[in-house]
């Protein structure tokens, strides 16, 4: 994973399988050889539609077909919302708390 600032990005993963369908680097960024999915970081109880929605204005700017959103809680406007995005669009956001990161990675340490 790597960081990109505040431009609506926290970290990038990339994930191995998917070399089609790469964009160009911009003129600030080093030209990797897969695509990447942003992951936005909220540090709030419960993530809003508004969150979600800015979230989604990135992807269409980055030319990304999904990206992960991480936060404590989320709203049932910012569910519903990502569940229209995708209908939209087909393009997908996936949804994290704190707690199921933390819940795999114990799991991950106990095997």
């Amino acid at each position: 994973m790597t960081t990109c600032g505040d431009i609506g990005i926290d970290g990038r993963t990339f994930p191995v399988s998917a070399l089609e369908g790469r964009r160009k680097a911009k003129a600030d960024e080093l030209q990797l050889e897969e695509k990447f999915y942003p992951i936005q970081v909220r540090q709030k109880d419960k993530a809003g539609r508004p969150d979600i929605d800015a979230f989604e204005a990135m992807l269409g700017r980055e030319q990304c077909d999904a990206g992960f959103f991480v936060s404590f809680g989320y709203t049932q406007d910012a569910e519903s919302e990502v569940s229209r995005y995708f209908k939209q669009t087909g393009h997908r956001i996936k949804l994290l708390t704190v707690r199921q990161i933390l819940d795999d990675q114990l799991t991950h340490a106990m095997l």
